[in-house]
């Protein structure tokens, strides 16, 4: 009896206190953009000037406020796609011990990689007659950012204290040595002008802000403030390039297209570009492809030979005059035929990447991107010669 009870008990332990969940961490791509930064430093003010009460509210400590920013910033960051990189992040406290610490040290970011701190970083212990103060953290970030790779944004949680100009001197410290591999921005929670002044001057001296807790304490306004520092928009800029009729030369104003695209095209290298050649429906359709497959590499050449894209990374294809995209019995629009489709391709295999459209912030962005290895089901990856179930397959000439 006792051993037909068990799967049973096992079954009921399982439902009652479940493990994580793996949909927490699964690495489906939600946005499309590059990560402004490779690390994140974060230093935390935990000095007794942070035990008053925060001005606009003395019901709470400014300690317990910087508390909740930093716990709303880790929630609005964005989560960085792993086909990119990954970002390390590190919090270091600074003013309850003679050095700052590194509580964690830089590793990589998850959302809920700092929940046992937001509200237990300041030690209940005697503290010595002088404590760290910011730059001393600013050193101790200096030290990080030495052994680390790429770009590096610190981020102060402070209300600025009073102690001269010796954080700026260090800000500038550091910008000599690292130049624009480090910029520093804060949230401030004081109402001082001394400790404002500090703050502010320690961020523009490194190219970077500071914002008072009033203006990023919504989640809107502190998504803002993360996104603005971790990451930049992309957007893929422009799907035609047009020509001048009956030839395969570029319309001047269609030269400087081109570079928009190239810079795409170097700042995400995970995808592939796909030209399309079309002509209007005058003339041999021989003509017309040939026409039209002559367009496609005056687009790639000048891509290659101009912009210095490589050159495996682009496919071309011709039309001719068939799927013509503006109305051929429309004198006015018929000339926009003599055109050169761009769309991008994401040929990743393995990555759950189900989205058609090119996402920056939520926003849907000009342009279609095509998965050229898409999923025939959950259980099995299709190879690159396969087209998802339903989806048409163009007979175009590929190149």
């Amino acid at each position: 009896m006792k051993q037909s009870l068990a799967p049973l008990v096992l079954v009921a332990a399982l439902i009652l206190f479940p493990t994580v969940s793996f949909s927490e961490i699964s690495p489906e791509k939600q946005h499309d953009f590059l990560p402004k930064v490779h690390n994140v430093i974060f230093l935390f003010d935990v000095s007794d000037s942070m035990t008053a009460g925060y001005p606009k509210n003395f019901d709470y400590q400014k300690l317990f406020v910087a508390g909740r920013a930093f716990k709303l910033f880790n929630l609005m960051m964005p989560s960085v796609p792993r086909w990119q990189y990954d970002v390390n992040t590190a919090l270091i406290t600074f003013g309850d011990a003679l050095c700052p610490q590194i509580v964690v040290p830089l590793s990589p970011w998850m959302r809920a990689k700092y929940e046992p701190y937001y509200c237990g970083l300041r030690k209940d212990t005697f503290f010595p007659f002088r404590t760290a103060a910011l730059q001393d953290a600013l050193q101790v970030a200096g030290s990080l950012i030495s052994s680390a790779c790429g770009r590096t944004a610190v981020v102060i949680f402070s209300d600025g204290g009073d102690c001269g100009d010796s954080a700026q001197r260090t800000a500038v410290a550091l910008k000599n040595t690292y130049g624009s591999k480090v910029t520093v921005y804060a949230v401030s929670f004081g109402t001082s002008e001394v400790g404002w002044r500090n703050l502010y001057e320690v961020c523009k001296l490194t190219g970077g802000y500071c914002r008072p807790w009033e203006e990023v304490r919504d989640l809107k306004d502190m998504k803002r403030f993360a996104w603005d520092i971790t990451v930049r928009e992309i957007m893929f800029p422009y799907p035609e390039i047009f020509f001048k009729e009956k030839s395969a030369e570029l319309i001047p104003s269609e030269a400087m297209k081109l570079e928009s695209v190239a810079n795409f095209l170097h700042a995400i290298p995970q995808y592939m570009l796909q030209i399309d050649g079309h002509t209007t429906f005058f003339g041999k359709p021989e003509d017309n492809e040939k026409l039209g497959m002559e367009r496609a590499r005056n687009v790639k050449e000048t891509l290659v030979k101009m912009f210095n894209v490589v050159p495996d990374r682009i496919r071309v294809r011709s039309w001719g005059g068939e799927l013509p995209r503006y109305d051929n019995q429309n004198p006015d629009m018929r000339v926009r035929n003599d055109e050169a489709n761009l769309y991008l391709m994401l040929p990743l295999r393995n990555f759950p990447y189900n989205e058609k459209k090119l996402h920056t912030f939520g926003v849907s962005a000009v342009g279609n991107i095509y998965n050229t290895q898409e999923r025939d089901s959950d259980e099995e990856w299709a190879w690159p010669d396969k087209s998802a179930p339903g989806a048409v397959v163009p007979t175009g000439n590929l190149r």
